[in-house]
This record gives structure tokens, C-alpha cells and sequence, in this order.
């Protein structure tokens, strides 16, 4: 009798124990795969600055000048100096984080965890990204360094629609200031596109400014700056294949005119704008 009360213990402890392992596992919440956010592309955060990385000039003994183009350069300088300082390391965190394949964690959040090296640091960072509803999802970056993973802070977050359309990010200094916003549009369409930043840091000398690029696909001169600095406004247009452009800058040429410069081939030297 006791042998067969043992033996009921025993299937009866075996069941008990396959239910639970059963109901643990129909508890957990299954990826919803159609809602995982697919991250921006870097254009997204990321400002080109590169048509405006090198100095104008032509051939030694050439009577030309190069104040239109000069001006453009400095003026998109200044701009650029401020953004590295910003956003060189959640950018390069970000372009790693392109490389990575989310994990869901649960109530419709997923994880883009990894460590990178920049400036001969090395770095851990998490990329968090939950849904908000069927036409957004929110983002969130903290970045550490990787010898001390538990003190790392949020350096920026945003909001970006699913069909990659539109973005929002804030940059942050030690994971409190705002110091950068920045916001992104793209028109699959007509290959339309803008990327603007606007600075929000309360310490810098220019907080308040912005720049505006935009890519017009249809236009000859398909790409534009458009900034806001404390000593006024400016207006770069030029062609992205040959850099020939023009510049308008009221406060600087005390007009209201274009001004233009040749192509990169002729030395992006000033030349009459054509009427």
C-alpha cells in the first residue's frame, strides 16, 4: 500500500512540475515581429558637411577671387565645429548600432546592445526603442564607458515614424542638459529631404541658431543650407555633383542678392550670376 501511495506521489509531483514548467511558458509574451522598430538611417542624425571641407583656390598668377565661395565655408565651419563637438560620439554609436539585430524584451521594447571604440576608448552603449502607437516609436541611447558599464547616461532619445518619413531627436550633455534638437524629413516620392539643428545649449554663444540642409533632387542646384546665426541669416544653394553655387547673406554683402561661385573644376572661383 505505502509502495503505491509513493508511486501516486511521485506522477502526481511530475504532473505538478510539467504544468508549471507549461504555464511559465505560455506566459511569456511573444515578440510582436511587426511592430520592431527598423532604425532610421544616419542621414537621420548625421549633418554632411562634406562639399564644404575644402578651401577654395585657383592657379598661382590667375586674377580671380573667391570671397563668395570664402564665405560659405566659414559660415558652414562654424557650424560644423559646433555639431562634432555634440554629436561625434552618439553618431558613432549610432552607426554601430545600424549593425546590430534587436532583442525584444518585453512590452513592446526592443534592445540594440553593443560595445564600440572611439577616440581610443572603448564604450558599451544600449539602444532602447518602444512603440508608441502604429505610426511612432520612441528611441533612447545610453553610452558608458566600457570599464565602468553601470554609470552610463542618456545621450540623446527622439521619436521616429515607422515608415522613416520624419525624426525627432534631443542631444544631451551628461544625460540632463538639452543641447541639440534636431529634426529629419524625407519624401520617398520625390526624393525630397531636410536635416535641421537647432542649438538649445544654454552655454553656448549661439544658442537659439540653426542650419537647415536640404537635398531637392529636381533643382540644378539640388542642395541648400539655409542658417541662422546670431549676426544673421544665410542662404547656400549649390549643385552637389560640380559645387558651383551662389550664397545670399544680407547683413554680410549689405544686400539682398545672390552671390555665386564657379564649379569645383574652375576652382569655385566668384563668378556673375546668371540672370
Amino acid at each position: 500500500m505505502m509502495r503505491k501511495y509513493l508511486k501516486f506521489r511521485s506522477l502526481a509531483a511530475t504532473i505538478l512540475s510539467l504544468s508549471l514548467v507549461f504555464a511559465a511558458t505560455s506566459c511569456e509574451e511573444k515578440e510582436p515581429v511587426e511592430e520592431r522598430p527598423a532604425l532610421p538611417p544616419i542621414e537621420s542624425l548625421k549633418m554632411d558637411f562634406s562639399d564644404f571641407a575644402e578651401e577654395p583656390g585657383g592657379a598661382k598668377g590667375i586674377l580671380a577671387t573667391y570671397q563668395n565661395f570664402w564665405y560659405s565655408f566659414w559660415t558652414v565651419a562654424i557650424w560644423n565645429s559646433a555639431a562634432v563637438i555634440v554629436t561625434a560620439l552618439p553618431v558613432t554609436a549610432y552607426a554601430y548600432a545600424l549593425q546590430q539585430t534587436p532583442v525584444y524584451v518585453g512590452d513592446h521594447t526592443w534592445e540594440w546592445a553593443f560595445d564600440f571604440t572611439w577616440d581610443t576608448k572603448d564604450y558599451t552603449a544600449t539602444l532602447t526603442g518602444a512603440r508608441i502607437n502604429n505610426e511612432e516609436f520612441s528611441m533612447e541611447m545610453v553610452i558608458a564607458l566600457a570599464a565602468t558599464p553601470k554609470l552610463g547616461v542618456k545621450w540623446f532619445d527622439g521619436v521616429v515614424r515607422y515608415n522613416h518619413t520624419h525624426a525627432e531627436w534631443t542631444l544631451y550633455r551628461n544625460g540632463i542638459t538639452n543641447v541639440l534638437e534636431i529634426g529629419w524629413n524625407n519624401d520617398f516620392e520625390t526624393g525630397e529631404a531636410d536635416l535641421t539643428y537647432t542649438l538649445t545649449d544654454p552655454d553656448h554663444a549661439q544658442n537659439g541658431s540653426y542650419i537647415m540642409l536640404a537635398h531637392r533632387p529636381d533643382l540644378f542646384l539640388d542642395a541648400a543650407y539655409t542658417i541662422s546665426l546670431n549676426e544673421g541669416m544665410t542662404y547656400i544653394e549649390w549643385n552637389s555633383g560640380t559645387l558651383e553655387g551662389r550664397v545670399k547673406a544680407p547683413v554680410h554683402f549689405e544686400d539682398e542678392d545672390w552671390h555665386c561661385w564657379d564649379s569645383q573644376a574652375n576652382g569655385l572661383a566668384d563668378r556673375e550670376c546668371a540672370q
